[in-house]
């Protein structure tokens, strides 16, 4: 019987895949390529978290360490007046340590999501290829008749289609378990132990102090500036000659600390200092002008004591005069009124001082309106003396002088809505209170 021309004949037993069969296999180069391209491209692609925490350790030791800070400059202060003497020391500070020395672990955990399934992935696949690759021996090796491709040849034996998965399986499970492998090496905890230091106490003493020698100033409140200089700790300052009145004194642009005492008398010294350089008598001060000479004078007294007798006597005897009259014409141009009309009208006030005013402003500085005579509409607040008692205008406050002597007998009980004709008389500083000043020349109640 003739066989058909075309047909190729079926592969003999014991040989591998006869020329007939189609080929599946790949070649060994590739497939090694590929297998190592991907294991590295895969654990290259896993994710490592990182983590990284301190926990102290053991106690090691406990010690004193000593540390020298800059310090500054003191001064000690006497007033012989008209010289104030300053002894000015500079210091350092010497500071003590108590330090505890303990050992501290830096511990970096590096874990990965990816390790546990790569490595069961990669077992699980290569065990099954394992199986597979065993049980192609079993079957049959005979090419698939029934198959024929365009070429004339049979289709692949079963065997081959098992050794074909054998290949697959094994190439997903070996490199994932070489990902898994490779990624938990790379995971785990590295431990760094090191030392460290803790200040539990600290202790600041003065030390190394020395007479100071070098440049000083003071300064006044306007930022004028007096020079000194400091030999060997001593500075003498004759406060007849000074051009400004101090109130900083400073050492190579550093203030110089000074004690209770010593801020008392060179405050005092300071207030001798002014009057010296106020040459008005007490009559041709304004009112404000008067209760700071009245105030400069009770803190001098701490210095040259009884030797301003006659100048406080001066000033009390003209406050004296002044809260008796109780006059507007005292304090400024205008004539005695007898009625509220008569003083809109003697006074003629351009500013109305009320809640939402815009001329409320000339509050902020009422020292360059002193003398101005101002429309006031506002709600009496506390009283702070018996004469001075606190107005509500608005969000602000002022002090509202009321004269022993007045011509009205109206009395306004705090929360009362009033309405006054009054002279800007400056500013006044009352107990922690520091408000514009308003002498009042007529007052009623209601707006």
């Amino acid at each position: 019987m003739r066989a058909r021309r075309g047909i190729p004949s079926p592969a003999p037993a014991g040989e591998g895949q006869g020329e007939g069969v189609t080929d599946f296999s790949l070649s060994r180069f590739g497939a090694k390529s590929l297998a190592l391209f991907l294991t590295f491209a895969l654990a290259g692609c896993a994710r490592i978290e990182t983590n990284t925490r301190v926990e102290r350790g053991p106690l090691l030791r406990t010690f004193d360490r000593p540390v020298l800070l800059e310090g500054g400059i003191t001064s000690d202060v006497r007033v012989e007046w008209p010289l104030l003497k300053l002894t000015v020391i500079g210091y350092d500070v010497c500071r003590a340590q108590s330090v505890e020395e303990y050992a501290e672990d830096h511990i970096t955990e590096r874990t990965s999501g990816a390790v546990g399934p790569s490595i069961s992935t990669g077992i699980a696949m290569t065990l099954a290829s394992a199986v597979l690759f065993g049980i192609s021996f079993a079957v049959s090796r005979a090419p698939d008749t029934t198959i024929i491709d365009r070429g004339g040849n049979y289709g692949p034996s079963t065997q081959q289609y098992m050794q074909l998965a054998t290949g697959i399986t094994f190439g997903i499970g070996i490199p994932a378990l070489a990902v898994g492998l490779l990624t938990k090496a790379r995971t785990g905890d590295e431990v760094v132990t090191q030392r460290a230091e803790q200040v539990v106490s600290q202790k600041d003493a003065r030390c190394n102090e020395r007479p100071a020698t070098g440049a000083m100033s003071l300064i006044s409140a306007s930022g004028a500036v007096a020079p000194l200089q400091a030999v060997d700790g001593a500075v003498d300052v004759d406060g007849t000659k000074l051009p400004l009145v101090p109130e900083v004194m400073k050492f190579s642009e550093r203030d110089v600390e000074l004690n209770e005492e010593g801020l008392q008398k060179f405050a005092a010294w300071s207030a001798c200092v002014a009057l010296e350089q106020d040459k008005k008598t007490p009559a041709e001060l304004s009112e404000t002008g008067l209760l700071t000479r009245a105030e400069r004078l009770r803190v001098c007294r701490a210095v040259r004591g009884d030797a301003l007798n006659d100048a406080i006597r001066a000033v009390d005897t003209e406050l004296q005069r002044r809260r008796e009259s109780g006059s507007p014409a005292a304090w400024a141009p205008g004539t005695n009124v007898a009625s509220f009309e008569e003083a809109v009208s003697a006074y003629a006030p351009k500013l109305k001082l009320a809640a939402s005013s815009k001329d409320l402003v000339v509050l902020d500085t009422p020292e360059a309106a002193e003398g101005k005579a101002v429309l006031l509409q506002g709600i009496v607040g506390e009283g702070i003396t018996e004469n001075i008692g606190i107005v509500q205008i608005g969000d602000r406050q002022v002090f509202l002088f009321i004269p022993p002597k007045r011509a009205w007998t109206q009395t306004f009980p705090n929360g009362t809505r009033i309405e006054a004709v009054a002279l800007i008389s400056g500013r006044q500083a009352l107990g922690e209170k520091n408000l514009p000043l308003l002498r009042a020349v007529w007052m009623r109640a209601g707006y």
